[in-house]
């Protein structure tokens, strides 16, 4: 009789210390469902943020939440989850061919008088995938999107629907929908049945990639950036740097022509990595890598694409693309890059190539011949290192991936995820070319790729 008591009490006591069901929350469109019992604030927060929705609260905000609903609007639903509590839903509207769509961009909860103490919330597993069978990354739960006019739109929008997707944005300059899956799917099984709906032209992840790691070499002395002097020239080419951003301390050099954030594109540019900045002082001209003098002050448009994970996906590249043809980039330098093909990524170089402007991207730091995209892209200038003394870097990529050398070394009052000093690779080399064909183009507006190549190839004294 002891021994059941026993076991009846440790039963109670059990079930009192445990949820009586796991968190389940997920957000379509418009509409969300909710299954939570004594669920702490933040793991509903983090739940939200796991959808792709931004997330800010003030972190002494603590209460737990109840509540069991399914397909209920946003609006009504988060009335009664945050329930005493202030809060403030900012909504983004996209015009798609399918029609408009509603996406709760931001959910913010604060205390009255205490907003300044907001604090953006992560989510807590990361937004990247890997894809067990080739090994390219990519945004969990995206997936891009192109349709031919074959589609029944109206057809196509009942399709997501039903199947529970929902779309996140939509690109004007490559037509590309980018659509969003519920937490836990099946990725590939959704993706297969989207490749398969009639009429669609194609369907792929959206694909992440790495910023290109620059090898550091530590107590070397540190060069002062030069540009404040600078005077841009009487016919200035504004050079696009798509990278990690750049950091404010940097923002009002006369070398920064504009900046744009496409991760977030209604906050300020930073850069968190300090890879970003390196390349526009590169770029920019404030610096000039060792063993030449050659250089010129160039207007760079600042676009930061990488979030603080290092990577890059093919979406919010494509924004930064259309932000640099709006703003009048004729030059582009991606200092990063992966063996991972794009279709769609593809596509859009080939289109800003057709606008004018110069592309160029980094070989990579490995030597293993292997191709990289964008710079093996034909529409790219594929660009790797040289040492100081005018040799080919020795961890420098090579083979189809390889239009041009250009020096690779610099001595930096920024560094990567650390000290300044002085660091080498692509990503310089990558820089600094485009500063090159900037200043090319600025005395020569109308140059061919061939004689932009040429000019290149004799400034740096080493070519593919």
């Amino acid at each position: 009789m002891k021994k059941t008591a026993f076991i009846f009490s440790l039963f109670i006591f059990l079930l009192q210390m445990s949820p009586a069901y796991p968190l389940e929350l997920n957000v379509k469109g418009s509409r969300m469902s909710i299954k939570a019992e004594n669920e702490p604030l933040s793991s509903i927060l983090h739940a939200f943020a796991e959808q792709g929705i931004k997330i800010s609260a003030d972190p002494n905000l603590t209460p737990d939440i109840s509540a069991s609903f399914k397909d209920k609007k946003i609006e009504n639903a988060l009335k009664i989850i945050f329930r005493n509590l202030n809060y403030i839903l900012i909504w983004k509207n996209i015009s798609t061919p399918l029609g408009d769509f509603a996406k709760l961009e931001e959910i913010r909860l604060y205390t009255p008088g205490r907003k300044h103490y907001i604090k953006t919330i992560a989510p807590e597993t990361g937004r990247l995938a890997k894809n067990p069978d080739d090994g390219s990354i990519y945004i969990k739960n995206q997936i891009l999107i192109r349709l031919t006019k074959a589609v029944n739109l109206k057809d196509f929008r009942k399709f997501l629907l039903d199947n529970g997707l929902g779309v996140l944005g939509y690109s004007r300059m490559t037509g590309i929908i980018k659509i969003l899956l519920p937490e836990g799917s099946d990725y590939f099984a959704i993706l297969d049945l989207i490749k398969n709906y009639p009429g669609l032209e194609k369907a792929e992840p959206n694909y992440a990639y790495p910023v290109n790691r620059p090898y550091y070499a530590p107590g070397s002395p540190v060069k002062t950036a030069d540009a404040k002097t600078g005077v841009l020239s009487s016919n200035p080419v504004p050079v696009a740097v798509i990278d990690s951003g750049l950091s404010a301390d940097y923002l009002s050099e006369p070398y920064v022509y504009a900046s744009y954030n496409s991760i977030d594109p209604e906050s300020a540019i930073s850069d968190s990595l300090g890879h970003g900045t390196q390349m526009v002082m590169v770029a920019g001209g404030a610096v000039t890598p060792m063993g030449v003098s050659t250089g010129t002050v160039t207007p760079v448009i600042a676009i930061k694409g990488f979030g603080d994970d290092g990577y890059i996906s093919n979406y919010d590249l494509m924004d930064g693309i259309e932000f640099a043809l709006d703003n009048g980039a004729r030059v582009m330098s991606l200092s990063w890059g992966s063996e991972t093909e794009s279709a769609f990524l593809e596509q859009a170089f080939d289109y800003a190539a057709s606008k004018g402007m110069i592309i160029l991207a980094a070989a990579g730091n490995e030597p293993t011949g292997s191709s990289m995209y964008p710079a093996s892209y034909d529409s790219v200038i594929g660009v790797g290192a040289l040492d100081p003394e005018g040799k080919t870097w020795d961890k420098s990529n090579y083979g189809d991936s390889v239009n041009v050398y250009a020096p690779g070394f610099a001595s930096l009052p920024v560094g990567y995820k650390g000290d300044a000093g002085t660091y080498a690779g692509t990503s310089i080399s990558t820089a600094y070319a485009a500063n090159l064909v900037a200043g090319y183009l600025s005395k020569n507006p109308d140059a061919s790729i061939k004689e932009i190549l040429t000019s290149l190839a004799e400034s740096s004294g080493s070519s593919e």
